[in-house]
């Protein structure tokens, strides 16, 4: 790779790691809307409507593609989109549960790791026991360690009492659980992209440039996913009789931050795969990482920033600030890989 090609393609994977840690914060200034309401609105706009917009600017012929893709490549996609879609629910309701500073590292972290580990276990199991496979997993093991003690962190966030331990700390579980499946499951894009490339070839072989190529899987993979999404949210609005509260005097300015939440997501995406095609034959392994470890630091400074650890006891703000470095020097080994 010549050095052009390889720092514009680190330059857009950290502009889309900018946007994926930053797309949250809209949500966090929407008005009388529940959660279902604006996660519905994002899920729509970005899973589907903008998605395909971006798809067919760019890859205008991508149903001739699909329809010469193998069936099976296309059923693999189709199933990761909705295992996707199901961690999107969850990394939603985790980030609602454990807040942007605490939620954002352990889900993002988790993601990093393991969408690194599965393309290379899958595609170059024979680098595992190599110099950079080892680096590799050093890295993982080191995420893990990270997302431990930004656990305990969040445990000791609130002050303790005698008789309301329980309810805080079962609070807590339940939030923690559902950050670790959201993170095992949102690991599923990169995944899916290293599992498409009889799709992705197909592409090029019509003419879709390498850069763009990876279009291709974004469009199956968002819109399957967008199916767990909308369903549990109109589920809730059912459920919780919140469906005409969609439209009060706020729904035209939460509208507009859902759509900027929307556009900075599947931006990020699109932006990443650009990216990773240009850094190399380890582009899915090492640009991974590297996008989530920048989106990881742009969304705890936010989270920081809107004070959410704000009169937390100065133990649990240093073992977070400290799993917090753990979780960055970890993704940054995992993406330093590629050059060993």
């Amino acid at each position: 790779m010549t050095p052009v090609p390889l720092l514009l393609g680190f330059l857009l994977v950290l502009l889309a790691g900018l946007l994926q840690g930053t797309f949250i914060l809209p949500m966090t200034l929407v008005r009388k809307w529940a959660w279902e309401h604006t996660w519905a609105t994002f899920s729509l706009l970005g899973m589907i409507v903008f998605n395909w917009i971006i798809t067919l600017l760019f890859v205008p012929n991508i149903f001739a593609v699909y329809a010469a893709s193998p069936p099976r490549d296309l059923a693999i996609l189709a199933l990761f989109g909705l295992g996707w879609g199901i961690g999107a629910v969850l990394f939603g309701l985790g980030m609602a549960r454990l807040g942007m500073a605490l939620g954002y590292p352990i889900i993002m972290g988790l993601i990093a790791s393991l969408g690194a580990l599965i393309p290379l276990l899958v595609f170059f199991p024979q680098t595992l026991l190599t110099h950079r496979g080892l680096v590799l997993l050093a890295g993982t093991a080191s995420v893990i360690a990270g997302i431990a003690v930004c656990s305990v962190a969040g445990s000791r966030k609130m002050p303790s009492t005698t008789k309301s331990n329980s309810g805080p700390s079962n609070a807590l579980t339940v939030g923690l659980v559902i950050a670790l499946l959201a993170g095992i499951l949102s690991c599923l894009p990169n995944v899916g992209m290293a599992f498409a490339k009889n799709v992705t070839s197909v592409a090029e072989t019509m003419g879709v440039s390498q850069a763009s190529s990876g279009n291709t899987v974004w469009a199956l993979l968002f819109t399957l996913g967008s199916i767990a999404n909308l369903a549990y949210c109109f589920y809730l609005m059912f459920s919780n009789n919140t469906f005409r509260e969609y439209w009060n005097a706020e729904a035209p300015r939460n509208l507009i931050l859902s759509a900027l939440m929307a556009l900075m997501w599947i931006g990020s995406f699109y932006l990443y795969g650009a990216g990773a095609a240009r850094l190399g034959r380890w582009g899915l392994v090492a640009g991974w990482p590297l996008f989530i470890s920048i989106s990881i630091v742009t969304g705890n400074i936010w989270g920081l920033w809107r004070g959410e650890w704000r009169g937390a006891p100065t133990s649990a703000r240093r073992l977070l600030n400290l799993g917090m470095a753990i979780l960055i020097i970890a993704v940054i080994v995992v993406a330093l890989s590629n050059s060993v």
